[in-house]
């Protein structure tokens, strides 16, 4: 079986994480993405406190964040300073299915790489800028990343304790939902141009729109009630949830029905409090929650994690263990699905990665190739594509518009 987007050619000019995310999703998926990098490289290759080693060992200079965002794709890096490297680019761009780009607004049109620029030598291509706020309004000019957005879609307004100041998420949430977005916009276009013979067209996606669309619920419900949640995550009717201490670590629990009410009861052994006066439903626990929840503490320090969760499973209330990212690496459930896996890298070690959440019954997303090293496969996608001989593209190389190619370890 072919993997559903095995013959679509992605041109990919991503740095950093939003547009590299929506690129590798492409490329498991099964498209062959060619990622243009700057002669110095993507600034992620330098990023990161993993450090990937090659088969004796040793440090390559190569780092997880890069690692992490940039597999099942090829790498050629090229000076768009240069004419002649921003020819390389328009005569690839001719000869792919969608080209991806989050340079700040205005940036390629300047180097002849605009959508107008890149339309004209592909009519039919999907063309897709990634940026902090989009090619228009007041803010387009800006640069932006994500943080910053993460205060201005009122996600951070929502995120930490009361009384303290708001938390960001460590998690780049705001980079990683644009990308997913960025891929499903792209796969929609490619298919609205095959199925219903649409032309090629350009995609407008910012990190800010895609933002907003993940706090959207959180928004429609802020606007109709006129007011604005309470900063963290309990929910009103949901009593009790949150994080809870046990006797040796942490559990996340979420109550958030009276009929879970009755099954935590069960497993906490405290039947008094299923109908007591002040708990009994779920409206009676959110206006009495300051009196609940530290009992509800202290009952769960009792007990160890693992009894906790084994005892709510058993009778159906949600709840798991808080833990470590290399104890969710170890997770039995984790290892039984294969979510983790390890692949050969290109430096001759090998390095983990989390392989694609989706599970396709008939085409499986099971081939993993290693994030390429800079350069690496500028001469076969030269000559290959373009036709290009050894000489020509030596020439490109000491014109200073093609970097030299990263060798393997």
């Amino acid at each position: 079986m072919t993997l559903p987007l095995a013959g679509v050619r992605v041109l990919e000019l991503g740095r950093v994480f939003a547009a590299p995310w929506c690129g590798q999703m492409l490329g498991d998926l099964g498209a062959e993405v060619i990622k243009v990098e700057a002669i110095e490289g993507d600034p992620m290759r330098i990023i990161g406190t993993g450090q990937i080693r090659d088969a004796e060992g040793r440090e390559t200079g190569e780092r997880s964040v890069f690692a992490a965002v940039n597999r099942n794709k090829k790498s050629i890096s090229v000076d768009l300073a240069n004419p002649a490297g921003v020819g390389i680019v328009r005569q690839l761009a001719a000869r792919c299915d969608v080209f991806i780009e989050n340079f700040k607004v205005g940036d390629l049109s300047r180097r002849g790489l605009g959508y107008a620029d890149i339309q004209a030598v592909n009519p039919d291509i999907v063309y897709l800028s990634l940026s902090g706020y989009g090619q228009t309004g007041p803010y387009a000019p800006r640069p932006g990343m994500d943080n910053i957005v993460q205060g201005l879609s009122g996600y951070l307004s929502m995120a930490g304790e009361e009384g303290r100041p708001p938390e960001p998420c460590p998690v780049s949430i705001m980079d990683f939902s644009a990308g997913m977005h960025a891929a499903v916009g792209i796969v929609s276009a490619l298919y609205a141009r095959k199925a219903n013979g649409a032309p090629g067209q350009y995609i407008d996606l910012s990190l800010l729109d895609s933002g907003l669309a993940l706090v959207g619920y959180k928004m429609i419900a802020a606007l109709m009630q006129g007011e604005q949640p309470a900063r963290g995550a309990k929910i009103r009717g949901y009593i009790p949830a949150g994080v809870f201490e046990t006797a040796d670590g942490w559990i996340q629990l979420t109550v958030p029905n009276d009929v879970d009410w009755k099954r935590f009861c069960e497993a906490a052994e405290t039947p008094d409090w299923v109908d007591h006066p002040r708990f009994r439903d779920r409206w009676l626990r959110t206006e009495h929650q300051a009196e609940l929840l530290p009992l509800v503490a202290n009952g769960l320090k009792q007990r160890t994690t693992a009894d906790w969760v084994d005892r709510f499973a058993r009778v159906g209330v949600m709840a798991g263990a808080v833990l470590t990212l290399g104890e969710a690496a170890r997770d039995p459930h984790i290892i039984e699905r294969e979510s983790i896996l390890t692949v050969p890298h290109a430096s001759g070690g090998t390095i983990p990665i989390v392989r694609n959440p989706i599970r396709y019954s008939q085409t499986p997303l099971d081939t993993y190739t290693s994030p390429p090293l800079l350069g690496a496969d500028a001469d076969a996608v030269l000559s290959e594509l373009l036709g290009l001989s050894a000489e020509e593209i030596a020439g490109l190389r000491a014109g200073g518009a093609l970097g030299a190619a990263s060798a393997a370890g």
